[in-house]
């Protein structure tokens, strides 16, 4: 049984929506739903009754309920109890941080905070979003950096550093490359070759498309920008991607146009407001509120 299944099933048995607690948890609704199905799976036991888009407890879930809290809380006070013999022998911050941190001018960050900080080690970890926020709830990063869509949370501290949205890239012969703006259901007899699911883009990308009249054509999907953009840039499709990580690569053969439908993604620093941090992580968390002023 793994914790991030009790806590994803603790914050359900408050919200009772399985929408809000991917909000409250950064993460996506599908991402929710196969958390709560697999530790029902595991307790062989039906958690929740799902009828017409609204939940509640069943029995069984009643009965889980005291002993998931008291699960949580043991969790927590461990990881509090073992926190100052883990910092006492030298001063590591570990953060998680989503793949395309180089997109926004990250390493810089890292490299002038460590050239002033010598007697503080950094350990970045790159992890995807959706697995982000279990990493930091277990205590296995310090903070995070994370892209975040029109949410929020009291369970985490957050300094925002950008904001981004989403934009069509092109080859640059195709036939609406010219345009300043590009509604997006003219995209709907375009190939799109995407980001995939494990990217937290994949479901925004569809639901973007279905809410202006269409089911998009997908041929592929992947982790990794530059190949889909070797595709795009070959003029064989299109990719809806996040503008401003896309011009940063100055990617020769396409172009990057913006849509009429705004879906604004916020790139933000984030740690756990209930955890006790060490001295070189509140240094960093202050060194990045400063650098985060200059960054907006």
């Amino acid at each position: 049984m793994k914790i991030e299944h009790i806590r994803c099933f603790l914050d359900l048995t408050i919200t009772l929506n399985f929408t809000e607690t991917a909000e409250m948890n950064f993460t996506t609704q599908s991402n929710i739903s196969k958390q709560i199905i697999t530790l029902e799976k595991e307790l062989d036991i039906t958690l929740f009754f799902r009828e017409h888009r609204k939940i509640s407890l069943t029995d069984a879930g009643k009965a889980l309920l005291p002993y998931a809290k008291k699960i949580l809380s043991d969790y927590s006070a461990l990881n509090q109890a073992i926190l100052p013999f883990q910092n006492s022998k030298c001063s590591i911050i570990k953060m998680g941080a989503i793949p395309v941190m180089a997109n926004y001018n990250l390493p810089r960050l890292i490299a002038e905070f460590c050239n002033n900080y010598s007697d503080v080690l950094l350990d970045v970890k790159e992890i995807e979003s959706i697995n982000l926020l279990r990493e930091l709830d277990e205590v296995s990063c310090d903070i995070a950096f994370i892209r975040i869509f029109e949410t929020n949370s009291d369970k985490y501290e957050k300094i925002t550093f950008k904001f981004d949205k989403f934009a069509v890239v092109l080859p640059q012969n195709h036939r609406l490359s010219k345009k300043e703006m590009i509604p997006l259901l003219e995209l709907k007899n375009e190939l799109f070759f995407q980001l995939d699911k494990n990217t937290q883009l994949f479901n925004l990308f569809y639901v973007a498309c279905e809410n202006a009249g269409f089911k998009p054509q997908i041929g592929y999907s992947g982790t990794r920008i530059v190949n889909i953009l070797d595709f795009v840039s070959n003029g064989m499709v299109i990719s809806l991607m996040m503008e401003n990580s896309v011009k940063c690569l100055h990617y020769p053969g396409i172009v990057v146009i913006p849509i009429d439908i705004i879906v604004r993604s916020e790139l933000a620093f984030i740690r756990s407001k209930s955890k006790k941090h060490s001295s070189a992580s509140d240094i960093f968390w202050k060194y990045l509120s400063q650098k985060s002023l200059h960054q907006l």
